[in-house]
């Protein structure tokens, strides 16, 4: 080796540029290696031409790389170089990554280290991550990128009785007892609150995981108990987004298929948990004009993807595995914590959506409905969504055998019913309305709100649907309809007939008649007799030709609702 170094020595004073040949001929003895050439980054430029896929690249200066994608074969870091990937970059990397122990590799946080094959890495990187805006005592639920890293080390600030995982056969989060000695679980959930410093007004919390890079299949065990106690608490273990439609399909037979990712700010008031299927996303929170990194179904990335360092929760099906492999990983850019919608693959989804939000002082709820021609109105695994009734107030549709906060329906019909859930725990006004909707929803198709306690059927595309409601769980009140015209004839039934004739209604009972009330199909009052006492009663003209919604109740308590055109 002495002769042969002295050998270039003599050839490079005639031949200077064969200096840069020398870490060619370094690297070639290099076990890492799985191409056959190589390029160096020696502070000034790449000795053998910009790195490839069939190339490997050795960094052995400083080198900063920014708002694009770098691809290597392999990539080694050495002689004490600090290489950055900043500004939305990309490290696409076939085979595995070295990085020598006095030199530095780090990713900033919306830059991303992909690998498409899984062969093991060797040293530590640095990979950045901002949170969303949250306050002190906020809570975010981490999954690190990296493997060898101490929870106290990523969050050293935090209290160290603030430090959670998730314990199945209780269905809660338990206190991780030594933060100081327990390493981050490649693909494990960790709820971590934040640091005692941190300010009390909405704001970014930078993370920084240090360790090896994860890459290649991962599998994390799934605890199961029953259909109750089966919640696992999870989390992306690249260092890069994964697609979630890829993640759901390739868990299939081991989890429902919903995945709960944690509130952003802390709310006993509100659920825990937005909601994400491949046909959507239900948030927990309104959006806020001041915090674009809140979950806002109007702000999520079109791909579908869960970010690095994101934890989140599934359900299991049985005690097996769940797995992660390199080909859920995306080349998606993006600084927020966590950016995610519908998933985007080679099946055309066409779906036609709408969601619905309940709202009073402090109160938010969503849920969504939708239609598509590769759903059913059975439970599709991986498409509908179950909700977590853990909220102050919940709204939430009902299938045969769920309540679903996300509820992907067969091909739409106008006919079709959509029945409601409602759960709060303090009486109180709210409001429901539609938040935002696509497809035919978009396209003029109304969605009414039928509210069984009064007879009244809301046009939600007109105006929010104001409503009183008694402490408790009602699952038998609200239903979604899109007919209103359907059995608008004279109306007859066992109590009463009813008919219109000259803008009046007439009402023949079998019964006395306590009181009429008549709604607008808005759900506006527009008339209303009390203490009528007769089994035949006829209303005032009623100057409107429209349908409109009757409510009688009958001296003996029966109440008829009938929907009929006045005319």
């Amino acid at each position: 080796m002495t002769t042969l170094f002295y050998q270039l020595s003599i050839i490079a004073k005639k031949h200077l540029y064969l200096l840069f040949l020398l870490p060619f001929y370094m690297h070639s003895q290099n076990p890492g290696s799985y191409c056959d050439t190589h390029t160096t980054w020696n502070g000034m430029f790449w000795t053998n031409g910009e790195p490839t896929a069939e190339k490997d690249a050795i960094i052995s200066s400083d080198y900063t790389y920014t708002n694009g994608t770098f691809t290597a074969c392999s990539l080694f870091v050495t002689g004490g170089a600090h290489v950055n990937f900043s500004q939305n970059s990309n490290a696409v990397i076939v085979h595995n990554v070295h990085v020598a122990n006095n030199s530095e590799l780090v990713f900033e946080s919306g830059s991303n280290l992909i690998q498409t094959e899984g062969q093991e890495n060797t040293g530590n990187v640095t990979i950045k991550r901002n949170s969303s805006l949250i306050k002190k005592d906020d809570f975010t639920l981490w999954s690190s990128p990296v493997s060898g890293q101490v929870l106290l080390d990523f969050s050293p600030e935090t209290m160290i009785n603030r430090f959670y995982t998730f314990f199945t056969f209780d269905n809660v989060y338990n206190l991780i007892s030594d933060p100081a000695a327990t390493t981050f679980q490649n693909a494990k959930g960790y709820l971590i609150r934040t640091e005692e410093t941190h300010p009390t007004t909405p704001s970014i919390w930078e993370g920084s995981f240090s360790g090896t890079p994860n890459t290649g299949d991962i599998s994390i065990p799934l605890d199961y108990i029953n259909s109750n106690l089966s919640y696992n608490s999870v989390g992306n273990p690249y260092p890069s987004p994964i697609n979630i439609a890829k993640f759901i399909d390739a868990n299939s037979d081991v989890i429902t298929g919903t995945l709960w990712l944690w509130r952003k700010t802390d709310d006993p008031g509100k659920s825990s948990y937005c909601v994400i299927t491949k046909f959507g996303y239900q948030s927990n929170t309104i959006p806020d004009p001041e915090n674009n990194t809140i979950q806002d179904p109007f702000e999520l990335h079109e791909e579908g993807i869960l970010n690095t360092g994101q934890g989140f929760m599934v359900k299991s099906t049985c005690s097996q595995n769940l797995v992660f492999n390199n080909s859920m990983r995306e080349m998606v850019n993006s600084e927020s914590f966590f950016r995610t919608i519908s998933q985007k693959d080679d099946e055309e989804v066409n779906a036609s959506r709408f969601w619905l939000d309940v709202t009073a002082e402090g109160v938010f709820t969503q849920a969504l409905i939708g239609y598509s021609s590769i759903a059913s109105n059975e439970f599709d695994n991986g498409w509908d969504g179950e909700t977590i009734l853990d909220g102050g107030v919940t709204l939430y549709s009902i299938s045969e055998t769920s309540k679903l906060a996300i509820q992907a329906r067969q091909e739409f019909d106008t006919t079709d019913i959509v029945k409601l859930g409602f759960k709060t725990n303090v009486a109180g006004t709210y409001q429901l309305a539609l938040d935002h909707m696509d497809g035919i929803f978009a396209n003029g198709q109304h969605v009414y709100i039928k509210d069984h306690t009064n007879g009244s059927i809301n046009n939600l595309n007109a105006g929010p649907y104001t409503f009183i409601s008694e402490a408790g769980t009602f699952e038998d009140r609200f239903e979604v309809v899109y007919d209103t015209t359907a059995g608008l004839t004279n109306s007859q039934s066992e109590n009463a007939d009813i008919y219109s004739d000259n803008h009046q209604i007439t009402i023949n009972a079998s019964e006395s008649i306590k009181s009429v009330i008549v709604y607008d199909i808005a759900g506006k009052k527009i008339y209303e007799q009390n203490n009528i006492e007769l089994q035949k009663y006829v209303t005032d003209i009623l100057n409107v030709q429209q349908v409109v919604i009757v409510n009688i109740t009958l001296t003996n308590g029966v109440i008829i609702t009938k929907k009929i055109l006045v005319q």
